[in-house]
């Protein structure tokens, strides 16, 4: 099993995971800031575009890494749920915000994902499911 995780995907599917969980955090500021009434030099809608297909490419990049190391695409790994969460969630908001939904609503969906978030990196140092390190 070892030799099946030392697969090239090492380079890609962690950064493309931790640059949509930035991408995210980075949205989140800036729902932050336009509840507040701010301007944001970076509009929400391109922030969390950039989340959404990061997060996507960093799923997908997992699923075939898991598939090359594990023979299985998925395996309801806590990790793999957790991200599947944020990616759902994600999606709503993009969904939302491309609809003009209440920004209100848009922050609250934001603030499960952002939890989700901080869950699934937890969920890494805990020595639980195929993810534990």
């Amino acid at each position: 099993m070892a030799h099946e995780l030392e697969s090239v995907l090492i380079l890609i599917h962690p950064p493309l995971a931790i640059l949509g969980y930035l991408f995210t955090f980075i949205a989140a500021k800036k729902m932050i800031g336009l509840l507040r009434g701010k301007k944001e030099r970076m509009d929400l809608k391109i922030s969390l575009t950039i989340a959404w297909w990061l997060t996507f490419a960093g799923l997908v990049t997992g699923m075939i890494w898991a598939q090359i190391a594990w023979g299985r695409f998925w395996s309801w790994d806590p990790k793999e749920t957790a991200t599947l969460v944020i990616f759902v969630t994600l999606t709503i908001i993009y969904i939302m915000n491309l609809k003009k939904i209440s920004l209100k609503v848009q922050a609250a969906y934001m603030a499960i994902n952002i939890l989700s978030i901080i869950g699934t990196i937890s969920i890494t140092f805990i020595d639980i499911g195929l993810h534990s390190f």
